[in-house]
């Protein structure tokens, strides 16, 4: 346990996540310096996915889709008055103090807008200009962004003092990040590409970062749900879940809306 909280600490020093918060800046600028000298026929801005965004298409949408995937823990949070302008919702507490420290402004600013500009606008802008189809840009190339964590596994190994359960941990670990970094990679993917911008998958990153993972053990917890009766909230919440579904398939992402990476010219 002491081996986890130093970890834990030395990846929150306010030093190291200075460091590694300047050299994601610097490796995203340097990423769309290589984007522009790749495909110099294409504006960068729309290679990238940076034009002016719409309100409603771009931000208003996605953000709504992304939300129907956390109907449970929204549904908890609301029967407890934890969502904004409810009983226990605090601004200062639950915002300001969030995003005004290193660690919030890492994890749900810097963090999301530096890796979906990299590994999203940046690498499929190079891919689609190569000539990959749409399947390998949504489903292969998140897959490098969960590579890329890959060597935390090494890192943990190390720390924990190079046991056999150290190593266990350190795959179960990494193994655990790889799955669910690529699965969002997916979701995110096809964002970009249906939208044409990278604010969606920008916005969406960060949501589920402010979320996080659901934790199942703590319905058990909430007698307001089992007052409510937990079958009819969860079954609501599928009802609520298919309606959305189907609106975010039929109306979100109508088929003649046009997609701007469809359109870009490709290497020759």
């Amino acid at each position: 346990m002491a081996i986890g909280k130093g970890l834990a600490s030395f990846r929150n020093d306010p030093k190291v996540i200075k460091s590694r918060m300047k050299a994601v800046m610097v490796a995203s600028f340097v990423s769309s310096l290589i984007v522009w000298n790749l495909i110099r026929d294409v504006p960068i801005a729309t290679a990238l996915g940076l034009e002016r965004p719409s309100l409603v298409v771009d931000i208003i949408k996605p953000i709504l889709l992304t939300m129907s995937l956390f109907l449970g823990p929204l549904s908890v949070m609301f029967f407890e008055q934890e969502l904004p302008f409810q009983k226990h919702f605090n601004m200062e507490k639950d915002v300001y103090s969030i995003f005004t420290t290193l660690l919030g402004q890492r994890n749900y600013l810097v963090g999301p807008l530096t890796e979906e500009f990299v590994f999203r606008a940046c690498m499929i802008a190079v891919l689609h200009q190569a000539n990959y189809s749409t399947t390998y840009l949504i489903f292969v190339s998140p897959l490098y962004f969960g590579l890329a964590h890959l060597h935390h596994a090494w890192d943990s190994y190390n720390k924990m003092g190079r046991t056999s359960t150290a190593l266990k941990n350190a795959l179960f670990s990494s193994l655990f990040q790889f799955v669910y970094t690529t699965l969002f990679g997916w979701y995110a993917s096809y964002l970009f590409l249906r939208l044409g911008n990278i604010l969606a998958p920008v916005l969406c990153h960060s949501f589920c970062n402010i979320m996080g993972l659901p934790d199942f053990s703590g319905i058990q917890h909430q007698k307001k749900l089992h007052k409510l009766g937990i079958i009819k909230v969860l079954f609501s919440c599928a009802k609520i879940k298919l309606i959305v579904t189907l609106y975010s398939n039929l109306c979100m992402f109508p088929n003649w809306y046009l997609v701007i990476y469809l359109q870009l010219p490709k290497f020759n």
